[in-house]
């Protein structure tokens, strides 16, 4: 699942008054993927699995799929390797 926002997530962690450990320890994920989602630097990331999204989400008690969407991934069968 990808975060649609960074800044919606940051939001929402103010308003509900979280830390990075409160977060960590409401949803059940590691602190460090909480930073990871957080930070805008080059560690940082946006995607995570389904059931943390789902855990994070209901421990921010925001609507399902307001901060995270389903992530499609697209595959090519095309390839570049000429045949003999």
């Amino acid at each position: 699942m990808r975060l649609i926002s960074k800044q919606a997530f940051r939001q929402y962690m103010k308003f509900r008054g979280m830390s990075n450990a409160d977060l960590a320890e409401a949803s059940g994920c590691a602190v460090s993927t909480i930073a990871f989602l957080r930070s805008t630097g080059k560690s940082s990331r946006d995607t995570v699995g389904s059931d943390a999204a789902r855990r994070i989400e209901e421990a921010l008690n925001a609507p399902p799929g307001s901060l995270f969407s389903a992530t499609v991934l697209v595959a090519s069968s095309y390839s570049k390797h000429a045949v003999a």
